[in-house]
């Protein structure tokens, strides 16, 4: 065991009182010994910041040996041990407070029993002494096997007998915990339920709260949505309302006409790519782009084949009468429809 803890070595439980002389020791971290000694069972209560107690019982107070079971777990490994158990002791299973550790490989469990009333009196007994029962374990399982007197209670000074290995597992099972013990916890459990309590109530308010933020948010949208679109006759759904009444909008109004500035200079890019570099100045007035490229550029002198192009994007393209630098583009349907004055 790698913490500090206390071992008691008991008198047997028939005869003790609170006058009876225990021996005990004090255990550190490494197995090594840090003090012992021998005091009235009554006055144990003095080594109670030492640690965990491990109570060794006088050989004859619990029996321990071994069973043979086959691999269970939870409820079924209990029944198996207590019905392993029952053919091997003259007292009810019910009467007995049985212990019992993990299975090894070849199947055997290793068990111990003693009379239930007697290790629930005496962890009682210790409880009430302020004393933290971490173990109480069978004589036969704390001192080495090979122990010439496995019968003689351990006494001091500290030999070998006292410092063997502590079994994982042992006869102080919760369901026979004194309820002094349970009582223990009661008040971290009201905390942590408290805890809980509060922490429930806390989700509950943020809940509402978001609850009411929302609802403002959705009042605050359909104020919004009605004054920027007042035909819309009931709000139900004020974002996708609001959507589509924005694309209604975009489709009645918001589409480009051949005519307009990005298409026709699109176009005109197209049919003239002599200019791409060579344009120092654009104008678009009533339909009308007019293109003013670089000083001392030549166009092209190939005017009929960009003319042909130029039919091809419904355009009209003509130089400018007073200057050679200036090009006017327009669409030619709206020269046909009579939009351009001579």
């Amino acid at each position: 065991m790698k913490k500090k803890h206390i071992r008691l070595a008991l008198p047997p439980l028939a005869g003790l009182t609170e006058h009876s002389e225990v021996s005990y020791v004090v255990v550190d971290r490494d197995g090594g010994v840090l003090r012992s000694g021998t005091l009235p069972l009554a006055e144990l209560g003095v080594e109670r910041a030492s640690g965990p107690v491990w109570v060794i019982l006088a050989p004859g107070d619990a029996v321990a040996a071994s069973v043979q079971l086959p691999p269970l777990t939870g409820r079924q490994l209990e029944a198996a041990v207590a019905n392993s158990v029952e053919p091997m002791t003259l007292s009810e299973v019910a009467d007995l407070c049985i212990g019992f550790g993990p299975r090894s490989p070849d199947g055997k469990v290793p068990v111990a029993w003693a009379g239930r009333r007697a290790i629930a009196s005496l962890w009682q007994r210790l409880g009430q002494m302020g004393l933290d029962v971490g173990g109480i374990v069978p004589h036969e399982l704390v001192i080495p096997q090979d122990d010439p007197h496995p019968t003689h209670i351990l006494r001091l000074p500290v030999g070998p007998r006292w410092l063997g290995p502590l079994p994982s597992w042992s006869l102080a099972r919760d369901d026979v915990r004194p309820a002094a013990q349970l009582r223990h916890w009661r008040k971290p459990l009201l905390w942590l339920v408290a805890a809980a309590v509060l922490w429930g109530v806390g989700l509950q308010i943020h809940a509402w709260q978001l609850k009411q933020e929302t609802r403002a948010l959705r009042t605050q949208i359909d104020r919004s949505v009605r004054q920027a679109f007042p035909n819309i006759p009931v709000i139900i759904d004020p974002v996708r309302q609001a959507q589509q009444q924005r694309d209604s909008l975009r489709l009645a109004q918001g589409v480009a006409r051949d005519d307009d500035f990005i298409p026709m200079a699109a176009a005109a890019a197209r049919v003239m790519p002599f200019t791409d570099k060579q344009v120092r100045a654009m104008l678009f007035e009533d339909g009308q782009l007019t293109l003013t490229l670089a000083e001392g550029f030549e166009a092209p002198a190939n005017a009929a084949a960009m003319q042909q192009a130029a039919s091809v994007e419904s355009l009209l393209i003509e130089k400018d009468a007073v200057s050679s630098q200036v090009w006017h583009v327009r669409r030619a349907d709206s020269v046909l429809n009579g939009e351009r004055k001579p």
